[in-house]
């Protein structure tokens, strides 16, 4: 007895120690009391429960593990309450790898064994851990169903504790409906609660999701902080789990607000920490993330890897989980196989009188059922293959599909920037050529100007229609009409656009907005528009007040992000 109370008072400091996140170190601690236990009793069940409840942030196979050893023993001892927690324990570590179906198989098992005790505690925790399986099937309905019966038991057990989960929970369905105040209310009473307990698991989950309702509503500042804050105290408790979750948003939060270089660092280190928890959901969304990075970073080559690693990562979840399900088929037939051979036996005993009669047609009916059974077993099997050859297909048109059309959108991209190239160029030249005619003119006609004041009034007369010739081909509205088609050829709709905007522009400000827009200088400027160099200064001055640009914006950058 002195022996089994020390013991008791060990695991009972160690589950203090637990609910202050020490996890890995408590795990450590846990499996050293079992290795040093030796009896056979609901002692050790509770152990290696508890184990299994503290592997499921780190390693959710061990949990499974140690839920599976949990479950058989209290079985074994008729101890009811051990072997409902054990199952839930089982059901939750399947929950975090993404095996729905057969958690939720083990958590109903949980929670029949809970509501014959009459342990409410124990009803409510089983309908939360349910909960978690359909928020992720993403029926929300009956995810929030099981979530408002938890939280009315926790209210009436007074469970703060368990309430901040379940508002975490709560939060994150409200934040995949959109109904974002909501959400921010339910997040808010949980990180409350759960500062004020000192649990740092529950702070870093709620900090995690109130960082992803921030950048759903395109807040990214406010967002990324909760999402470093949750990170933090994830790597400090060492969740495994949280931290790959918190890499994954990260990476996707700078992906969304275009810093590519914070994106590809935290999505390759989401990466590494899912492989380390073998989460291949993690991954696979991780997987698609790197894929939209690529194809931002117009690198299809390496697009088209991760696209294979997203499919091939989606595949291996589908095949885990058909797998499960046909193991737990022929555990079920198994038991019905033995289930009946049990009745023949106990029928063969009651009717020995009529043993020769009930031998033949034993046989017979065991022949049936086993051509029974392999026509069914034949049948399963050509289903499957027949799934699995047809998803191969699926998956590889899918896959020439995506090349072929990342193919096209590259040749379309490679066409229309030789277009805009070719473009470009005309509109340069042509601008170049309008300057340097204009310049040359305008020379010619200074020199003329300057001859006529020194010739005689017969050579100065000829002079004067030189001049006038010299006029006429400075004519700007003229030129003015071919620069203006070269220019439309390249910044489309930029004039249409002008003037929508801003209606009281004239025509000289129109032509000035287009060389502006072309940066040209003042030199240049006044070439093309047959005016001095300070009359294009006073009239960028009057553009200006009539444009009104925020004040630390020069006129040239502000007409840049016109058109």
């Amino acid at each position: 007895m002195i022996v089994l109370k020390y013991l008791l008072t060990v695991i009972s400091c160690l589950l203090i120690l637990v609910n202050q996140g020490k996890a890995q170190n408590d795990i450590d601690s846990l499996k050293f009391v079992l290795d040093n236990y030796n009896s056979i009793d609901t002692v050790r069940v509770n152990l290696l429960n508890q184990i299994g409840f503290e592997y499921w942030i780190v390693d959710p196979e061990q949990s499974d593990n140690y839920g599976e050893q949990a479950a058989a023993l209290a079985n074994q001892l008729g101890f009811t309450k051990g072997e409902a927690f054990a199952h839930r324990v089982i059901g939750v570590g399947h929950w975090t790898r993404g095996n729905y179906e057969l958690g939720l198989i083990e958590l109903l098992k949980s929670l029949d064994l809970y509501k014959s005790l009459e342990d409410k505690l124990g009803i409510a925790n089983c309908n939360l851990n349910i909960g978690l399986i359909y928020s992720d099937q993403q029926n929300y309905d009956r995810a929030l169903t099981n979530y408002f019966e938890a939280i009315t038991a926790f209210e009436l057990l007074a469970r703060n504790d368990r309430l901040a989960t379940t508002y975490n929970k709560v939060g994150e369905v409200y934040i995949a409906q959109d109904e974002f105040d909501q959400a921010y209310d339910y997040l808010i009473k949980a990180l409350n609660i759960h500062q004020t307990n000192g649990f740092r698991y529950g702070i870093a989950e709620s900090n995690n999701r109130l960082g992803l309702l921030f950048l759903k509503r395109s807040q990214y500042e406010r967002g990324l902080d909760y999402l470093f804050q949750g990170l933090e105290i994830s790597v400090e408790i060492n969740d495994k789990q949280g931290v790959a979750r918190s890499y994954e948003n990260i990476g996707r939060a700078y992906l969304s607000n275009g810093n590519l270089s914070n994106a590809q660092m935290y999505l390759e280190k989401g990466v590494e920490a899912s492989k380390e928890v073998s989460s291949k959901r993690w991954l696979r969304d991780i997987y698609q993330d790197l894929k939209v990075l690529a194809v931002k970073r117009k690198n299809y080559a390496q697009a088209l890897q991760y696209n294979d690693m997203f499919m091939a990562m989606k595949d291996s979840l589908f095949n885990e989980q058909m797998a499960n399900r046909i193991a737990e088929l022929e555990k079920k037939n198994e038991m019905a196989v033995k289930e009946r051979e049990l009745d023949a036996l106990k029928l063969e005993r009651s009717l020995l009188e009529e043993r020769d009669r009930l031998n033949s047609m034993l046989k017979l009916l065991m022949a049936a059922l086993l051509v029974l059974l392999l026509v069914s077993g034949y049948l399963i099997i050509t289903k499957q293959r027949n799934r699995i050859k047809l998803d191969k297909e699926y998956h590889a048109a899918q896959h020439l599909l995506a090349e072929v059309e990342l193919q096209n959108s590259q040749l379309r991209e490679q066409e229309l920037q030789k277009e805009l190239d070719f473009k470009n160029k005309e509109l340069t030249s042509y601008t170049i050529n309008f300057i340097r005619k204009n310049e040359v003119m305008e020379e010619l006609r200074t020199a003329v100007q300057e001859t006529r004041k020194m010739a005689s009034a017969e050579v100065s007369s000829k002079l004067g229609k030189l001049n006038r010739i010299i006029d006429n081909t400075l004519d700007v509205d003229k030129d003015w009409e071919d620069f203006r088609l070269y220019f439309e050829n390249v910044h489309k709709d930029f004039f249409k656009n002008l003037k929508t905007s801003f209606p009281d522009l004239g025509n000289s400000e129109l032509k000035l907005c287009a060389l502006v827009k072309l940066n040209l200088n003042m030199k240049e400027t006044a070439a093309i528009m047959g005016i001095s160099a300070e009359s294009v200064k006073t009239a960028r001055y009057r553009l200006r007040k009539k444009l009104d640009p925020p004040k630390e914006q020069t006129l040239t950058d502000f007409i840049m992000t016109l058109g």
